[in-house]
């Protein structure tokens, strides 16, 4: 009888045992599983506030003002440039400078194309090689621009911020081809072997791609 009952005691502590153990690994088993959730979250959201933050400082709104006291207001993110003022027009966003060849040779073009798309086409160019709003005001009517000129030592901190964002070496002419929804459609640094009128033809080119893909889906 005595070893009856202590097989059924040892018995039932065995399965007591098991029962333990497994309650315990179930423990461990959600312990690990919730603290892998908290860990998860954590790491997410610390993610998102730093995209947040970069994008936030990414995002910048600049207003520049013409050697004619035009201003305009431009909202820069790394692929877009929207200019309220300008909207439903492609743009040419320039730095030049007026002793720079390059930069000459395109003077006439930029011209001859203002006058051709005008309505449908403009150009903001930012003179860099630090010449005062006077001179700027004297050579653009000597050389008879019909765009925008902005003094651009009055804005370095625009000039500072396409080098930063969009890895502009400081090399001129610098040419950002902006389409009707300030979408940035080419960023060209330095002389090229095609014209701008090339240029602003595969731009307009590639927006209407653009345009036909976002409409598809």
């Amino acid at each position: 009888m005595k070893k009856r009952e202590l097989i059924k005691n040892g018995g039932d502590g065995t399965s007591s045992s098991k029962k333990d153990k497994s309650t315990k690994r179930l423990l461990v088993i959600f312990l690990v599983f919730f603290l892998f959730i908290g860990i998860y979250f954590f790491v997410f959201q610390a993610k998102e506030k730093s995209d947040k933050k970069n994008h936030t400082s990414a995002e910048q709104t600049f207003v520049l003002k013409t050697i004619k006291g035009q201003t305009f207001k431009i909202i820069a993110s790394p692929k877009n440039f929207k200019i309220p003022k300008l909207q439903n027009r492609i743009i040419f966003l320039k730095v030049f400078g007026w002793n720079c060849k390059y930069c000459q040779k395109e003077i006439p073009e930029l011209i001859k194309l203002k006058n051709q798309f005008d309505g449908a086409f403009d150009v903001i160019a930012i003179e860099s090689q630090h010449h005062t709003t006077q001179e700027n005001i004297e050579l653009a009517k000597e050389k008879g621009i019909n765009y925008h000129i902005v003094t651009g030592d009055k804005y370095e901190d625009f000039l500072n911020y396409l080098k930063e964002h969009h890895g502009w070496s400081g090399v001129i002419p610098l040419s950002i081809v902006i389409g009707e929804d300030g979408k940035i459609l080419a960023f060209e640094i330095g002389a090229k072997s095609y014209t701008l009128a090339e240029l602003l033809k595969v731009s307009l080119q590639q927006y209407k791609m653009l345009k036909k893909l976002q409409n598809k889906e």
